[in-house]
Formats: C-alpha cells, structure tokens, sequence
C-alpha cells in the first residue's frame, strides 16, 4: 500500500516556481529545489517525475496565477486605451519593482529553454497565444464599438502588444528606467490611432 502525500502539491509547485523563476532552469539543482519545498528527493521525483517535470508544473502554474489574472483585466469594461494603458502600467510597475530581477518566467523561459526544449516551447507558445488571443478579443470589440479605426488588423496590433509586452520584460531586466519603459508604452498605444 501506498504512503499518502505529506505536503500540498500546489505549495510545492509553488515553492518550486520561485527558485525557478529567481535562478533560471538550469542555475537550479534539485538540493535548490529539496531545500525550498521542503520535500525530499525521492517523494519530488515519486510526483512530478523529474526537475524537469516540476518546471513544467511551475510554468502551468505561473500561467494560471499571475498570466491569466493580468489578462483577465483586459475584459473589464473600460475605454481601450485606458485598459491598454493599465496593463502596460503593471508590467513596468512589477518589473522596475520588485519583479526586476525576475522578469516574466514565460520570457525567461522563451531565452533559457525554448530553442531547445519543446516541452518548454509549447508552454511559452500557448502563453503567448493566450495573450494574442486577450488583445485580440480587446481589440476586435473596439473596432465594433469604434474605438478602433476599421482600418487597422486586431490580429497584426495583438501581436504587437504582445511583442511589446514581451520586449518591456527584457529591457527592464538590463536597464529598469521607468521613463525609457513608458516611452516604449507611449510609442505603442500610437499605433492604435
């Protein structure tokens, strides 16, 4: 017969997620990894199969809290600039702030694994695509409402934004000035006019 589980497995996918997301994939051993969850090798290897399984549990994870509740603000009522304005607004907040060094684990994830780890592609593909799809559902209801010229593609200005949201991460992590950030926020929302 089986020992039943001594820990909650999200409290230890999120432990996981902070050493992960602080020291990259790589940086981590599985002793890192033993020390913060508190959970010995054998019982972290017997759930999640490997470190690189419980990465893979962080970045779901990482996708459900912190993406989907910053895109969910995208689907509030709201002018389209304003909520724009606001989205971008949190990520330089979070990354000149106490996200500076972190960055977004999805971009870490893009740089560090992506080119040659396909499991890690896939997450960062469908992350990617989720916010594609957040500023295109945005974009596409404006354009019906008129906030948005008919002239301009909700497809091509969600992927820019996404771009762009993605690109504010990177060059915070290098030079986290508030002003050059927004400078690349105030360029970006003029595409829409």
């Amino acid at each position: 017969m089986a020992r039943p589980r001594e820990f909650e497995e999200e409290a230890v996918v999120e432990a996981a997620l902070a050493v992960f997301w602080r020291q990259g994939y790589q940086a981590t051993s599985i002793q890192d990894l033993v020390e913060a969850t508190g959970v010995n090798r054998g019982s972290l290897y017997d759930t999640f199969g490997d470190k690189h399984g419980l990465f893979l549990e962080a970045v779901d994870y990482y996708r459900r809290r912190y993406t989907a509740r910053r895109l969910a603000r995208l689907e509030a009522p709201g002018p389209l600039r304003q909520k724009l304005a606001g989205f971008f607004e949190e990520v330089i907040e979070f990354s000149v702030g106490e996200g500076r060094l972190l960055g977004c684990l999805m971009t870490n994830c893009a740089i560090e694994l992506a080119p040659h780890d396909r499991d890690a592609a896939v997450a960062v593909a469908a992350s990617m695509g989720a916010m594609e799809k957040a500023f295109y559902r945005l974009l596409t209801a404006a354009q019906q409402d008129g906030e948005l010229s008919a002239e301009k593609s909700p497809r091509d200005l969600a992927r820019f934004l996404t771009a762009t949201s993605n690109g504010l991460r990177v060059m915070a992590k290098v030079s986290p000035q508030r002003p050059a950030l927004k400078s690349v926020v105030r360029v970006a929302l003029q595409a829409l006019d």
